[in-house]
This record gives structure tokens, sequence and C-alpha cells, in this order.
């Protein structure tokens, strides 16, 4: 992670960006509120620099991303436990020791800082503590222990990359130990800042010399070719070319979906879970805007995204249906050519985005999503004529919400096939597709969001 500086204030002057960031985290605990809209709204209320707002949000996101590690390192300096400490006090001692470990900064100013907001927001008993914690911090977290990666690798790879124990045992289960500490690993790192060039307006190079003075880099994606990926420090919907349609965020993972249902100009497109539209949109593209394609979402407000989205890319031919695809499957039989169906899913391959996402999950809700996943594509097995292709995709890594998914329908409709994705993929993608014939996108192998998708054809 880069080094973030935090100038230090004044003897009595508390740092904004440290009261801002640690008042955003206090809501996110009291009201188990988004840490992102939890900041947004109190980056409104107060003008600060750009530098100092890119300090609150470093701050705030990295102590919410590593709440589990620097618990860890907390609670051997501190004699009392945690969770048994005031609110403002725990997450004081989170914020500097994030400091300490992440940002390398001197134990000296870091401690007086601290100690500030102690006096600020809790009672005096409480000063000597955290000056007395964070001092030995300083001094002595590389010495803390951490469970050995021989001995207990769940616990290592868990605390060592803050993980929830149980979803670091699954993934160990299914992908090994390897594999899991670098895909944790790769969840903590920034992911890349990506666009999708809009290819029936303008072009990849066009659009990429029209922010290279906007950028401190540009590079064209390996895999998706009209995608670049940006190294920039503007608000990217800010950026020109934006609001004029020639290009929309999209992450690469995402952009490779649609190229799985090789759309064609005339045919009959179902996106059955389609907002915010970005598949949806990409589509319509692919197709030079020449597809009848109807995108269906049970949400009126992410609805009205698909539409806003489509007005600014300059994309006619999306006809919005709200409902649940469920039931509105039935109004759709042997209509269409093609569906794609994205459903909600738990997340699980884009925890690299989502700073407090991890902490979010749970084994039960991956259950229930199983069984409204699979309804959902049962849901769509009549919509497709006869040589139809339903393309079922999540953003999870859980194979119960994945594989077992697709195993599950084709027991219940002989009618489908699972096609091999590789020849419809943009480019040759290493180890994408997998022996069954599934493709399956890491973020610690492909530098994508993890991606799961399914091309099924209906073959009687």
């Amino acid at each position: 992670m880069a080094r973030q500086i935090f100038h230090p204030t004044s003897v009595d002057q508390i740092c904004p960006a440290r009261k801002l960031a640690l008042l955003a985290l206090v809501e996110v605990e009291r009201k188990d509120a988004y840490v992102n809209l939890s900041l947004r709204e109190l980056l409104k209320q107060r003008r600060l620099p750009a530098k100092e707002r890119a300090m609150v949000t470093a701050l705030a996101m990295g102590v919410v991303k590593m709440r589990l590690y620097l618990d860890h390192i907390v609670q051997h300096f501190c004699d009392y436990p945690l969770n048994e400490l005031p609110i403002f006090a725990r997450n004081i001692l989170r914020m500097a020791a994030y400091e300490l470990v992440f940002f390398g900064h001197p134990a000296p100013i870091v401690g007086s800082e601290y100690v500030k907001l102690t006096k600020r927001f809790e009672h005096k008993g409480l000063v000597s503590l955290v000056n007395a914690v964070v001092r030995r911090i300083g001094e002595n977290w590389r010495d803390v222990p951490i469970p050995s990666l021989g001995e207990d690798p769940v616990a290592h790879i868990s605390v060592s990359t803050s993980h929830p124990h149980w979803m670091v045992s699954r993934w160990v289960k299914f992908w090994g130990v390897e594999e899991t500490l670098a895909l944790c690993r790769a969840n903590n790192e920034p992911p890349n800042i990506c666009i999708r060039v809009n290819l029936k307006y303008t072009e990849r190079e066009l659009v990429a010399r029209a922010l290279e003075f906007r950028c401190r880099k540009i590079e064209p994606s390996p895999w998706v070719p009209e995608c670049l990926r940006l190294d920039t420090t503007h608000d990217v919907t800010k950026l020109p070319g934006f609001i004029g349609g020639l290009f929309t965020v999209q992450d690469e993972g995402a952009m490779i979906v649609p190229y799985l249902l090789d759309p064609k100009p005339g045919e009959i497109i179902v996106d059955a879970c389609a907002a915010p539209g970005g598949k949806t949109t990409h589509i319509a593209e692919l197709t030079r805007d020449e597809a009848e394609i109807i995108a269906v979402d049970s949400h009126p407000s992410r609805l009205k995204l698909v539409e806003e989205n489509a007005v600014r890319l300059k994309l006619f031919n999306i006809k919005t249906v709200l409902g649940d695809w469920a039931e509105l499957a039935q109004q759709f039989v042997n209509q269409a050519d093609k569906v794609l169906l994205d459903v909600p899913c738990s997340g699980t391959g884009t925890l690299r985005r989502k700073a407090d996402a991890r902490w979010r999950k749970s084994e039960e809700q991956i259950e229930q999503l199983a069984d409204l996943q699979l309804r959902l594509l049962n849901a769509s097995a009549s919509v497709v004529r006869r040589g139809g292709v339903i393309v079922y995709a999540t953003c999870s890594l859980e194979p119960e919400e994945d594989e077992q998914v697709i195993k599950s329908f084709l027991e219940l409709h002989p009618e489908f096939a699972l096609e091999n994705p590789s020849p419809f993929l943009p480019v040759e993608i290493p180890g994408a597709v997998t022996e069954e014939g599934f493709l399956r996108l890491f973020p610690h192998k492909h530098n994508t969001d993890g991606v799961f998708a399914a091309r099924l054809r209906k073959v009687r």
C-alpha cells in the first residue's frame, strides 16, 4: 500500500481527517452502516482539500477492511477485551494501529494525535490507556505472534489477511491453501479502475488519447478489446467523454460475461436481472444497438439506472420491464433467442472493491441465495426458443451458487446442454475455463473481480 502522509496538527487542534474517519467508523458500528455511504455524507458536510479527503477515505476504508488483523494486534497490547471498550476508544485504537502498521507513521506523532481524539470523544480515564497501547504497538507490533501457516493455515490466512474465519475455511476446502492465501491477499489490493469504451460511437485509442492528461497511466485490457485500465485520482464520471456516453465504468470480469451470449443484431435478448445496466448496455453495444433487448428488474429505482445508462450511452433498443423474473418469465415463453441471467449473489468475488462486504456475508446467506438462483434459472428455461442460449452468471466464488446451481438445473432440464465458453471469449484467457466447462475468473489470477458463468443451449 502506498504510504500516506498525515501531517501533525498543532498541540490542541484535532486533525479533521482523523476526526471524520473516526466518526464514519463509529457510525458503521453503531448503525450497521456502509462505510462508503457514511463517508460520502460526512464529506458533504465538511469542505476539505482533496488531499485530506483522500486521507479520510484511506483511513476509514483501511480500518474497516483490515479490522480483524488490527484487532489481533491491538488486543495483544491491551489489557481489556476490545469489545468491552467504549466504541470511540475501540476505533481510535484501530485507527492508530492502522497508521502505525500500514502507513508507517512515527509512534510519537500517532500517539499524540489519538490522545487528542480520546480527550475529545471519551472520558479522561481512557487517555492513559490509549497512550500506552499506541506506544506499545509502535514499538513492538512486528513481534505480535500470528498462527502458523503450516500448523493452522485457516487461522493464519484469516488473521493475516483480515478475512472471516468461516470464509477462509470454505475457500481452503474448495481451492486449497496456496490459492486461498493468494486470493485473500489480492482482495486487499486496490482494484483497477476500468472503463468500457462505447465502440458504437468511438474507438478505444481515441478515448485513451482524450484521457491521457487526466490519468497517470492508461493501458489496454489484455482480455477485453473495448476496455481500458486507468490510474487516476479524478472522479471517472467527471472525465471527458463520460457524460457524452463514450464510455462507462465496469470491471473487466463483468465485461467478459456478455461475450458468452454471442449476441447478434436482430435477436431478442432478455437481461433478466438487469440493474444497474452495465451488462445490458454492453449487449446493446456488441450488437451495434441492433438487437431488441428486454431489461427486467424488480427494483424501480435500480431499473431507472438502466434507463439512465441507456440514454447516456445513446442506446435506443433497450426496453425496461419492472417485476420479479421468476413471476414474469411466463409472459415471455419461447420469445427470446437468448437470456442473460446475472443473478443476485453473495458477491464474494467483489471483496476488493467493497471494504466492509466481507463482514456482511454468511454461510446461511449463501444457502438462501442458491435457492433463489435456481428458481430464477428454472423460470428462464421456457423463455428461450429451441436452439437458444441462457448465460447464467454470478460474481460469487461459492460452488453452491455456481456449479451446483447449474448441475441441479441440468438434472431438471435435460433439454439444455452445457457449452464450452472458450469459443465465445474475446481472447484466450489462461486458466479461465474449468475442466467442467465453466468460466471462472479470480482476482489473484486474472486481475478481475471473481466471476462465474455458464453457457447453456436449449438443444430440444
